[in-house]
């Protein structure tokens, strides 16, 4: 699929991991929140983050109590870099992350469209010491210029 196909912005309607227990857990919950662009000069923009995050007791961008900051760590993931197309892969080539281990890494994705929705998945995950499939559905926000 041509990468002028992706172009535009989505919403995130879910993000599942699948245990090769059979389990399925959802890691910022089942009302997780989320944004991801796409831009025609071929840089992707991503943040999702967990519904109702706490707020730090203060009001300093960069303090909070450590207990705060963990949490708040712990509760979203964003990045930017390019992007590109190979067949049904899209690759993000990160340059900033919020999860320092992604800098100047590929992030390899699945993707196909289902009904209107953008799906990403990834069969090999690592997360929290295990390797799980990564699920996640995007939907076209209005202003998504692809058919």
């Amino acid at each position: 699929m041509a990468m002028e196909n992706l172009v535009g912005t989505y919403k995130l309607l879910s993000w599942e991991i699948r245990h090769e227990s059979g389990e399925t857990t959802y890691p910022f919950g089942t009302d997780v929140q989320g944004m991801i662009s796409y831009t025609e000069d071929g840089y992707i923009f991503a943040h999702i983050m967990a519904a109702n995050r706490k707020a730090y007791s203060g009001g300093d961008l960069f303090g909070g109590e450590t207990s705060e900051i963990v949490e708040g760590a712990n509760t979203h993931i964003s990045y930017c870099g390019t992007y590109q197309t190979d067949g049904d892969e899209i690759i993000h080539n990160v340059d900033i992350c919020s999860f320092p281990n992604w800098v100047s890494t590929e992030q390899r994705r699945h993707f196909e469209f289902e009904k209107g929705n953008l799906l990403l998945s990834v069969q090999d995950f690592h997360m929290k010491n295990e390797r799980v499939g990564s699920y996640l559905i995007w939907q076209p926000t209005n202003n998504r210029n692809a058919t």
